[in-house]
């Protein structure tokens, strides 16, 4: 592995993790090392305990986990540590970017402030941390005129994302604790996001990378370690178990460089090779518009407001029963705004969305539970959509139960069948939405929303923290998981093999307006159906 230094930054000896009352231990005995000037990146299945092992890494676990080891910060055993002493330990020489950034970004105060308060911990005076917060940004691929002023929920999801980087990088921090740092960013920002993780490397910074994301993770680790079920049963130089950038490591029992690979390794490059190949696109939906309107449709749509993403529009679009249509665009183009218009959570300035030829209240606390079983829309980062103490299965039964008028039984049922299509086992159904990874939570909230059987199912960035195993299943079921139903998809993504897999018709944001509409193959150019290479 490659390093500026002979001591790591960060050596975990041996680190497991159990939760209370769980039969398996979340981290089985996981064994690493990340030194100066190094990209040690963490790969695996959604829940295999990646977010997991990047909490231990500093000596951080959700409530309900118990660590048990060693994780040495530059010599300090973190564990042994009270939370103060550790909070002292880690301060200026360990940051960490969290694989939900909402959780970081405070929502009363502006971003310009909340940063420059970050860059005091290890600038003094205020032209330095003025300083510092701008680097900081423009790593990032943010600018400091464009955020300062503004809160975090008046910026995309991408924009988030990238501030929460920010954060991360503000104060210097000699160790970096990334989860997921480029997902659901655009293919060129997630190159430059991989660009600057390289950059910060080279010049001396340790990184530890937790991705399902496996082209960046070729463009910028040294090493490679995958996890399954809380254990490492794969590691070595990122080239010989993924493949250099461009060439994706064989998928066989034996790799190009010679050493056996641990199924769980193929089965990740298996999955990604088919996805990223596109397989053929899904049928086309035949199904026009009924004459009476049916369906959802959105007309004229404006919104000029300071706590959404600016959509100068007027945008209209129609999504007939059994349509697939794709919503592309760089970050902060309006693409979120418009699916929350459509779901009832952001108020457009002008406009309105229809349902059967009936306007839909703007507010969906305002819309009856027909209305509201007609748009159902699963966001970006569902984590939080999820209450906290209550079984993951008695949620999703509710959508059936109290939306389509099932009994508990059947509705219970209905998303079992559902969830089991997306490859989620019942036995975790059962569990807090806190015992499920963030991949399996996202998979539950698209359960969530498909046992409504919707008119209109709004998918928001539904792939990016998902494996790509998990990944596969998800845009081979979803289709056939929208017949019954008929329901029309409206298909939000920087996943663009996924987009050309799911959806015929592609309409383009730019600046806040629909710039370009037509077929998928007509939108993308041949070079963005997939991100390989993209990173270097």
């Amino acid at each position: 592995m490659t390093g500026h230094g002979s001591l790591p930054l960060l050596e975990i000896p041996e680190i497991s993790a159990h939760a209370d009352g769980a039969a398996h231990p979340l981290l089985d005995r996981v064994a690493l090392a990340v030194p100066p000037g190094a990209v040690v990146a963490v790969v695996g299945p959604s829940g295999s305990g990646k977010t997991t092992l990047g909490l231990a890494a500093l000596g951080a676990a959700r409530g309900g986990v118990r660590l048990a080891g060693r994780v040495l910060l530059t010599g300090t055993d973190l564990i042994s540590l009270t939370p103060a002493e550790r909070r002292t330990a880690r301060a200026g020489k360990a940051a960490h970017l969290p694989q939900h950034p909402e959780s970081v970004l405070d929502p009363v105060r502006r971003s310009g402030g909340a940063l420059m308060e970050l860059a005091a911990l290890a600038h003094p005076g205020r032209g330095a941390r003025r300083a510092a917060a701008g680097r900081a940004l423009a790593r990032s691929g943010l600018e400091w005129e464009a955020v300062r002023r503004r809160f975090p929920h008046q910026l995309s999801g991408g924009q988030q994302q990238r501030l929460a980087l920010a954060s991360a990088l503000v104060t210097g921090a000699r160790l970096l604790v990334l989860d997921e740092p480029t997902s659901g960013l655009d293919p060129a920002l997630a190159h430059a996001i991989g660009r600057t993780v390289r950059e910060l490397a080279d010049a001396g910074t340790g990184v530890l990378l937790l991705s399902h994301d496996l082209t960046a993770v070729r463009g910028t680790a040294d090493h490679v370690i995958v996890l399954e079920h809380g254990r490492a049963v794969d590691e070595g130089p990122t080239a010989d178990v993924l493949g250099d950038p461009g060439r994706p490591a064989a998928t066989g029992p034996l790799s190009d460089a010679g050493p056996p690979r641990h199924r769980s390794t193929r089965e990740l490059l298996a999955a990604e090779r088919r996805t990223d190949e596109g397989g053929a696109p899904g049928p086309r939906a035949e199904h026009p518009a009924p004459e009476n309107g049916a369906g959802v449709s959105a007309h004229g749509i404006v919104v000029l407001r300071r706590s959404a993403a600016p959509l100068t529009g007027p945008v209209s679009m129609t999504f007939p029963p059994g349509s697939r249509t794709s919503l592309l665009g760089p970050s902060g183009s309006g693409k979120t705004t418009f699916a929350r218009v459509l779901a009832g959570l952001t108020t457009p300035t002008r406009g309105e969305v229809r349902y059967g030829g009936l306007p839909l209240p703007a507010r969906v606390d305002r819309r009856p539970a027909a209305q509201r079983r007609a748009v159902q829309y699963v966001h970006q980062s569902s984590a939080d959509s999820f209450e906290v103490h209550r079984p993951v299965l008695e949620q999703l039964a509710d959508t059936a139960r109290l939306l389509r008028g099932l009994a508990d039984e059947e509705a219970t049922a209905d998303a079992v069948e559902t969830a089991a299509a997306l490859g989620l086992d019942e036995g975790l159904l059962h569990r807090p939405p806190g015992r499920l990874s963030g991949g399996q939570l996202q998979r539950c909230a698209l359960v969530r929303a498909l046992t409504a059987h919707p008119a209109l199912l709004v998918c928001d960035e539904v792939t990016p923290a998902l494996d790509t195993v998990s990944r596969e299943r998800v845009v081979e079921a979803l289709p056939r998981l929208l017949v019954p139903a008929r329901t029309a998809l409206l298909f939000i993504s920087h996943d663009l093999p996924a987009v050309r897999m799911l959806t015929r018709e592609a309409v383009l944001f730019e600046g806040g307006q629909a710039v370009r509409r037509g077929a998928v193959d007509e939108i993308l150019p041949a070079g963005w159906a997939s991100r390989s290479g993209a990173t270097a």
